[in-house]
């Protein structure tokens, strides 16, 4: 029988509300988040410290569940007996249908039911604010809860994954199920750090994951700077993700994590100089040619600018080389043994994607983003290529230096307004001024 994201599928019922804590395991739970924080050289402010004990309770839920499912695991006459398996096609990736996703060899309501037992915990949607400490608490949780079967991923990553192994799976009759089988493996905790939606294709995904998610019985922990409501916002678009909001609210506890403080603002002069945060916001005024002769002066300024950079003299013109990714060529200002230098425009200008940036970030320990001007001054889809940049950098920790027509300040303030603007804007305070 086929259906529609819009139609919802086969109804789940509603799992009950995760207490709290739930007894010993919760108070080893929290007092494990409470100590990293410990380690980590602060004590967890009230709103943190609320989550951290919805996380608590969660976590101790999702302890006992595995070990009844450990216990449940002995063999038995039906264990040979090939498993109802719940599959949805994916979307045609070159957008003929991106709106669709059809059952395949879909069971009836009860194995759906079976399915989604319902005695797996019930999962988490945390929102607020960037800087409040969102991903620190889901990474704490990760290392709290002693489970094997648990997975934790990021958007950006798991999408470039995620379309790459829909590709490799198409021709089959369940190439969606197949390509998140793969990706998720056995995890039945599935933690999805930095949960935003700004791309219709990406919108009838994410519904497809979650309800694979809860079809398979596997908890989502999932943070985002958005409420539920929130996501994919342009009103063109919306309605595409009216389904997986309905289910987030539905199947998922949406906790909000309060908090005027934006500590990676506030801690920025305290923060640990290793990874992304060593790297710098580098102002290069720009100068007519009339006051500075020719390039050298501008390399005099790059330079001088930028000394607390290794190697940061900018490259010369014969320094010029070329990437190859994908079957594409990339134009960059030079490559320098594991250093990547490349202007704004070379980066975000041209139709580059997160695939491109997820590439360079393995291949590259350190960036050197030359001529970034206000972003004001650059079109939508540059802008998005730029915050989707800073996200991966900092997920994947990678040093990086953002020579810049514009104070930080000045940018910070040009930026305000715009989309995921005040995620990057918090990301950047980590750079050294």
């Amino acid at each position: 029988m086929g259906s529609t994201l819009r139609d919802g599928l086969l109804p789940i019922s509603k799992r009950g509300t995760h207490p709290e804590t739930a007894g010993a395991s919760a108070g080893e739970v929290f007092a494990a988040i409470a100590a990293s924080a410990t380690a980590a050289g602060f004590t967890l402010d009230d709103g943190q410290r609320m989550v951290a004990r919805r996380l608590a309770g969660l976590g101790a839920q999702i302890v006992e569940h595995e070990a009844l499912a450990v216990e449940n695991a002995a063999p038995s006459p039906a264990a040979d007996a090939a498993p109802d398996i719940v599959e949805v096609r994916a979307p045609d990736i070159a957008g003929e249908s991106d709106s669709e996703v059809a059952d395949a060899d879909r069971p009836d309501a009860s194995a759906a039911s079976a399915a989604a037992d319902s005695t797996v915990p019930r999962g988490l949607y945390l929102w607020g604010p960037a800087g409040r400490g969102k991903s620190w608490l889901l990474d704490a949780f990760y290392g709290a809860v002693p489970v094997d079967r648990k997975l934790r991923v990021h958007f950006h990553s798991f999408f470039n994954e995620l379309h790459s192994r829909i590709f490799a799976n198409r021709g089959s009759e369940t190439v969606f199920a197949n390509a998140v089988r793969e990706l998720i493996g056995d995890a039945k905790l599935l933690l999805f750090d930095e949960f935003h939606v700004h791309d219709p294709g990406h919108a009838t995904l994410l519904t497809a994951l979650l309800r694979y998610a809860l079809d398979h019985g596997i908890t989502v922990v999932a943070t985002s700077n958005y409420r539920p409501q929130g996501l994919l916002p342009s009103p063109v678009y919306h309605h595409i993700f009216e389904p997986g909001i309905e289910l987030i609210e539905r199947e998922l506890d949406v906790v909000e994590l309060p908090g005027e403080v934006d500590y990676r603002r506030s801690r920025a002069d305290a923060v640990e100089r290793r990874g992304f945060a060593t790297g710098s916001w580098v102002h290069v005024p720009s100068f007519p040619s009339t006051q500075v002769d020719g390039a050298d002066g501008a390399d005099e300024q790059s330079s001088a600018a930028a000394g607390r950079a290794p190697d940061a003299t900018r490259p010369a013109p014969a320094e010029a080389t070329s990437l190859e990714l994908g079957g594409r060529t990339f134009e960059v200002t030079a490559v320098r043994g594991r250093e990547l230098w490349a202007t704004f425009a070379e980066l975000f200008i041209v139709q580059t994607s997160s695939l491109e940036f997820l590439q360079w970030a393995r291949d590259f320990d350190t960036w050197h983003i030359l001529d970034v001007p206000l972003l004001a001054s650059v079109g939508r889809d540059p802008q998005q290529r730029f915050v989707n940049a800073v996200d991966v950098l900092v997920d994947y920790d990678i040093e990086a230096h953002f020579h810049a027509d514009a104070s930080f300040d000045e940018f910070v303030a040009a930026a305000a307004g715009r989309a995921d603007a005040f995620r990057m804007v918090s990301r950047l305070h980590l750079l050294q001024r």
